[in-house]
């Protein structure tokens, strides 16, 4: 018994190493990569395709993207750094937007885990805004918040974004807590914790807080 346990535990080890060998080698020979969150804030299913376009202007016909995404949901992808034809195709496969989009890795030799996040409805703005204020807590949590710098007594909107092309939020709001589309604020927060949380802006009112959790 003993004997086919540590075959098993042998078993997973290796097949652990395995695949940690394969996304090293996967890696240096694809290169490093651009993650990605798309998501979809229209009322109707939509897809959306990224396809690279070489040097020399030809497109490579084939999707580094391909993707389904239905109302009210995210999915997450990762590209190549270069340029990208994408397009967008509503519910009946009917092309509904395309566009050119180019980027590169703060890094070339390092993947970048910080999302460009991109709405295929294309039809809203976005806005990063810090939520501390929301989070009243006791008055020595407040007093403590003051003396660290994190105390504020109205909302603050730090970053704004179009929708209409995939944008790339900071590190210093990301990699704080940090809110996303269709995530709930959670119900309280240490004192001196700077919270940040990803809004819409309505179509029709650059003023409007269309936020969706």
């Amino acid at each position: 018994m003993k004997i086919v346990i540590k075959f098993f535990i042998g078993f997973v080890i290796f097949l652990v190493l395995g695949a940690i060998i394969l996304g090293v080698i996967a890696n240096e020979q694809d290169g490093a990569r651009q993650h990605f969150r798309l998501f979809n804030t229209s009322e109707e299913q939509k897809s959306v395709t990224f396809e690279m376009i070489y040097e020399d202007g030809t497109p490579s016909d084939v999707w580094a993207i391909n993707e389904i995404i239905d109302p009210g949901n995210t999915t997450n992808g990762k590209l190549l750094p270069g340029t990208y034809l994408v397009k967008i195709w509503d519910h009946e496969e009917v092309l509904e937007n395309e566009f050119e989009f180019s980027f590169s890795l703060p890094n070339p030799e390092e993947s970048n885990y910080n999302y460009y996040r991109f709405d295929i409805a294309m039809d809203k703005d976005f806005r990063v805004v810090n939520m501390a204020a929301a989070y009243e807590g006791s008055s020595l949590a407040n007093t403590m918040s003051k003396a660290v710098g994190a105390h504020q007594d109205e909302i603050l909107i730090v970053e704004t974004y179009m929708g209409n092309r995939p944008f790339l939020i900071p590190e210093s709001y990301t990699d704080r807590t940090f809110i996303d589309v269709y995530e709930d604020m959670p119900n309280r927060i240490k004192y001196g914790e700077l919270i940040y949380r990803l809004e819409i802006v309505g179509v029709d009112s650059k003023t409007a807080n269309e936020t969706i959790k």
